[in-house]
């Protein structure tokens, strides 16, 4: 490629790049502040990068850039408790005396069971209640896990109390310990008042014709459509039966269809036409509330025959896990102290490149470039959160890019040293590095599928992150970095200088 074509390609990758790293990076300001307390005390309006909008784990925090109301990291706990089990604190302030109730102390007071419902009116927690509370934190382990949420924490203390986390980035986390508390299995009623305890049960039905909700009810899903999120309720025959003949006269009278689990209101409908197929229900759902709402009713299937019930405690607001850094009144959040390390170790990378290879280190820079972008955008689509497991991710990821660059170049140093010009050093280099830097990548990629695919939580977000990190250097090693390296080269009238690549000196023999 000649001098100027390899200018101008070089120019538009470069711009790219450079339009790429701006947006993913750099916030600017948009506009002037029209209402006073609009975008925090910042005096003009902020473009936040896409960086800022990525999700961030329970460890890290930061505030939007202009925008002090919107904090990421952190996140909110619970404890939940059995109906029947209540806190030590709760006892002294009104159990000795609460409807004349009786309690048993339990692991050295830290919580008190009820003697006649937990205890069967003995000293210790009865058989009945032993299995209904293994049902229970099976169906919330259940219910949390389907969430796929980095920094979810379950934790049974004290014998019989759950104690829950769930990180801030979540859209319905307050929600999710709302609606996941509700224990016993779902019903369905019909009525022409909004109050549901005016409405009559159709599923399951009563009486001698009761059978379990699972013969009514096959389970509910989420769906997404352009945009908007739905909850499906998907009935069996039998199901749709009974709420089509409940609702045969909802056309010329208003009706209200509630759908409740353990006796709570998870879904509440305003009836017009008579129900024949499954129900699809929108509003002001959001992916992650309608998935909170569906698992409920889904999860719910499996809870026949519990009778207790559950409650929450307080929400308490938990803040993240590493501290800032504050120096006066500068203060700097945690993930932005990560963000300007990985930005130091950028720096003493292209360092080493551009000492050790001179101008060959931009063809480098420029592929790691490129590979952090993509990474980022990742985060953002998908998204991953960012968090301990993303950033380890990304480092390893990083240097194994580093080291499979700098590999193909020692290679083809070597080739050029032996006296082969520049183009076939780099050929032969390239392929007797091929497969070593192929299968190292193979390798690790299997290794990280197998983390995602096999693991829970924090790991399996590290396992997704490597994944496409190890791919995307896959790429970028053996694809783009030799495309730059023909780019760049045809800049240059001496390729062995231009490379920092020297021949071998050889003695004649005398």
């Amino acid at each position: 490629m000649g001098k100027i074509k390899s200018a101008i390609v070089l120019t538009l990758i470069s711009l790219i790049i450079a339009v790429l790293c701006f947006v993913c990076f750099v916030p600017f300001p948009v506009g002037w502040v029209e209402n006073e307390g609009e975008s925090g005390n910042a005096p003009f309006k902020f473009f936040n990068p896409i960086i800022n909008w990525t999700e961030k784990s329970s460890d890290f925090g930061a505030y939007q850039f202009g925008d002090e109301a919107s904090y990421f990291g952190g996140g909110y706990s619970v404890v939940m408790y059995p109906e029947g089990v209540i806190s030590a604190k709760e006892y002294r302030d009104n159990g000795e005396t609460e409807d004349g109730k009786e309690y048993v102390a339990y692991a050295d007071g830290a919580v008190y069971l009820d003697k006649e419902t937990v205890c069967d009116g003995g000293e210790a927690p009865s058989e009945e209640f032993k299995e209904a509370f293994a049902a229970q934190l099976k169906c919330l382990k259940k219910r949390f896990e389907s969430l796929h949420c980095e920094g979810i924490s379950i934790e049974v203390k004290d014998g019989y109390t759950v104690s829950v986390s769930l990180p801030a980035s979540l859209d319905a986390s307050i929600a999710a310990f709302l609606y996941f508390s509700y224990m016993g299995e779902p019903t369905v009623l019909y009525g022409t008042s909004q109050d549901a305890s005016a409405a009559n049960q159709i599923i399951p039905e009563t009486g001698s014709k009761q059978k379990p909700a699972s013969d009514y009810i096959k389970g509910a899903s989420v769906r997404n459509n352009l945009g908007t999120a739905y909850v499906e309720v998907d009935f069996t025959d039998l199901g749709l039966e009974l709420l089509s003949s409940a609702t045969a006269d909802a056309a010329g009278s208003s009706g209200y269809l509630f759908i409740q689990v353990g006796g709570e209101q998870v879904i509440g409908l305003s009836i017009s036409e008579q129900i024949h197929d499954d129900l699809y229900i929108s509003g002001t759902y959001t992916s992650d509330s309608a998935a909170i709402v569906a698992n409920t009713i889904d999860t719910a299937l499996d809870l026949t025959g519990v009778e207790f019930g559950m409650s929450c405690g307080e929400v308490v607001r938990l803040q993240a896990g590493f501290a800032g850094l504050k120096i006066g009144s500068f203060e700097l959040s945690a993930l932005s102290l990560v963000y300007i390390v990985i930005g130091l170790l950028f720096v003493a990378m292209s360092v080493f490149f551009l000492v050790r290879y001179h101008a060959l280190g931009f063809a480098h820079i420029l592929t790691y470039l490129l590979f952090t972008v993509v990474m980022v955008l990742i985060f953002w689509a998908i998204p991953i959160p960012v968090g301990l497991g993303t950033i380890l991710a990304f480092v390893l990821s990083s240097l194994l890019l580093g080291v499979s660059d700098a590999v193909a170049y020692e290679y083809a140093r070597k080739e050029f040293a032996l006296g082969k010009t520049i183009v076939s050093s780099v050929k032969t280099g390239y392929k007797k590095s091929f497969w070593h830097v192929f299968d190292l990548h193979i390798v690790l990629l299997a290794i990280a599928l197998l983390v995602y695919l096999i693991a829970l939580g924090e790991f399996s977000v590290f396992g997704l992150a490597l994944t496409f990190g190890v791919a995307l250097s896959g790429l970028g090693s053996l694809g783009l970095n030799r495309f730059l390296w023909y780019v760049t080269m045809g800049l240059s009238g001496n390729p062995g200088k231009f490379c920092h690549f020297k021949r071998e000196e050889v003695e004649d023999d005398e």
